[in-house]
């Protein structure tokens, strides 16, 4: 029996993710890119509509994409069992991005509030401050672990610079979109977790 178009594209399609997980094909993951980028924007955008992340659809879905063929590049085998199984892998991709962003936008959000906001206080008050910001940059930049990662620090929370931008800017320094996201998502990590930073902003607020 003659197999119906779409069985023959799912087959097709399963195919293709086997290539580029198994033979290590860069060709069949471009080709990956190429044909399902249109539907990891879409559910990006799904994503999104659910969360505050300002990063764009196309952006997240590279990014997932990126995701995915880090975790698979080590990989001997395919081991989903059908095109549906690894799209479902890539949807959780996507998922997963939008979440650390929010993660680090979030820790960005309060880290340009404890730097930027701008309060009437008295003159003490004013001095009292100025050490706490003085504080918070010393600490920040102790957290700070590569030239990359302060660039991004400086670019998107002084500048306001969308990942894009930072890779025009920078592209001696970064050589990918995936490089910048993983910079911001590695440095407002751990800008999170830092006890003294947690410390300070709690006494602060």
């Amino acid at each position: 029996m003659q197999a119906l178009p779409e069985e023959y594209q799912a087959q097709e399609g399963y195919t293709l993710f086997c290539r580029a997980i198994e033979d290590h094909d860069g060709d069949a993951w471009a080709e990956i890119a190429t044909r399902y980028r249109s539907l990891l924007v879409v559910w990006a955008r799904r994503c999104l509509a659910r969360s505050a992340v300002t990063e764009p659809c196309e952006d997240i879905a590279d990014q997932a994409l990126a995701r995915a063929w880090m975790a698979l590049a080590s990989a001997e085998r395919c081991n989903f069992p059908s095109l549906a199984a690894v799209l479902g892998y890539l949807r959780t991709c996507v998922s997963a991005v939008v979440i650390d962003l929010a993660r680090s936008q979030a820790a960005r959000t309060r880290l340009q509030l404890q730097l930027g906001a701008e309060r009437s206080v008295n003159p003490e008050q004013e001095v009292i401050d100025g050490f706490s910001l003085c504080e918070v940059w010393q600490l920040v930049n102790r957290v700070v672990g590569s030239e990359q990662e302060r660039v991004v620090l400086y670019d998107s929370v002084v500048l306001g610079m969308a990942s894009r931008e930072i890779l025009a800017r920078h592209p001696r320094l970064f050589d990918s979109i995936e490089s910048v996201y993983r910079a911001k998502r590695n440095l407002f990590s751990r800008l999170q977790r830092n006890p003294d930073l947690r410390r300070l902003w709690e006494g602060r607020a």
